[in-house]
């Protein structure tokens, strides 16, 4: 190694900033008008542009014909990734790739191969089930009758979830490829081979695209984070939950999604334009919304108060305005309900006028 892991770090402190737009979630727009990001673009920019890189891929594309895929095409543009990064498809093992990945970052290079590995995991007691456009995590059992009709008891509690990362110890039929292509990188760039033990080094106090702080590697920074570099232990992986389709809810549960439905509309229309305004202007027309929301299936007379309190129009268009209007009326409803057991009759009433006449996109214009 021609350099030691404090130095590794220092390198990728050059390129990912510190601590920047990491709070409880990261910031990413703030993280991209930094220094370090700013010199990040540039080098990938740069390097699109290097000849080397260039015909080591036409030699390469020449010994395996028809075998090359290109995975570097978006350098140009200044979007992701540290390094080059391409894969050769064998031929005797079909849908399997041998990856190579160059770092311009720093002089090493990485060989690896996909695997994959399946964990056996109960199904937590919790569930999700998508009502009216919106996910809901429910944090009770699936198995609750006040929730589901007809729980089915008889049904698997337990799940097998496939879990995809990446291997450096090759087979047999990938070595001569790899061996071929390995020297080709050598003599083309004067890089060496970065060790498992030193490339899956976590990195503090920095993001990626693809990582939060905490799970951040060297490889992340230096090549790419869109593989898992570590093969994943039975205990990281999360427990799913059960998804309970809609027509088994009671009426009772219905009732209550009913109102909190109309609830989270209100709310995401009235935060929309922020939302908007926070992105890039060449992302606003295309901005893409996700509904998800948890419960423990009830509703809570003093919590629903709370934020609808908070709720506050960001602008005065027709769409915040009768917002504003549908939360004063969801207020006076809450108000006079005593909050005990399921929603009042008016309430859900109401709810379901509001959502059988709104669209569940809060974009201007935008239909259910």
């Amino acid at each position: 190694m021609k350099h030691s892991v404090t130095e590794l770090l220092d390198i990728v402190y050059r390129y990912y900033p510190r601590g920047v737009g990491i709070t409880d979630d990261v910031d990413e727009q703030l993280r991209n008008k930094t220094e370090e990001h700013a010199r990040l673009v540039a080098a990938r920019i740069q390097a699109s542009k290097d000849e080397r890189w260039h015909a080591m891929r036409r030699r390469i594309g020449e010994r395996f014909p028809g075998m090359l895929t290109d995975q570097s095409l978006h350098l140009h543009s200044g979007g992701c990734d540290g390094c080059y990064s391409f894969t050769i498809n064998l031929p005797q093992s079909a849908g399997r790739a041998l990856s190579f990945e160059v770092s311009f970052l720093a002089p090493y290079y990485i060989i690896h191969s996909p695997r994959t590995i399946e964990i056996v995991k109960e199904l937590r007691d919790s569930f999700t089930v998508s009502f009216r456009g919106m996910l809901f995590i429910v944090s009770r059992s699936p198995l609750d009758p006040w929730l589901i009709s007809n729980p089915d008891h008889e049904s698997p509690r337990t799940v097998t979830i496939t879990r995809r990362y990446v291997t450096f110890d090759l087979s047999p039929d990938e070595q001569p490829y790899a061996d071929w292509i390995a020297h080709e990188i050598e003599a083309t760039f004067g890089c060496e081979r970065m060790p498992p033990e030193v490339g899956t080094v976590l990195v503090p106090e920095v993001a990626t695209n693809l990582r939060i702080p905490g799970e951040v590697r060297l490889y992340d920074c230096l090549f790419s984070d869109r593989y898992t570099w570590v093969k994943p232990s039975p205990s990281e992986v999360p427990a799913p939950r059960a998804k309970v389709d809609e027509s088994s809810l009671t009426d009772r549960f219905v009732a209550v999604l009913t109102v909190l439905r109309a609830h989270h509309q209100i709310g995401l229309t009235l935060r929309w334009p922020a939302m908007v305004r926070r992105l890039p202007e060449s992302d606003r027309q295309s901005a893409a919304v996700f509904l998800s929301a948890s419960t423990d299936g009830f509703l809570h007379k003093d919590k629903m108060l709370e934020e609808l309190a908070r709720m506050r129009s960001h602008d005065e268009s027709p769409e915040t305005l009768r917002a504003m209007a549908a939360k004063r009326e969801l207020e006076a409803l809450v108000t006079s309900w005593d909050g005990d057991g399921e929603p009042a009759a008016a309430m859900v009433a109401w709810a379901s006028r509001f959502l059988a006449s709104w669209p569940f996109d809060p974009r201007p214009g935008a239909s259910s």
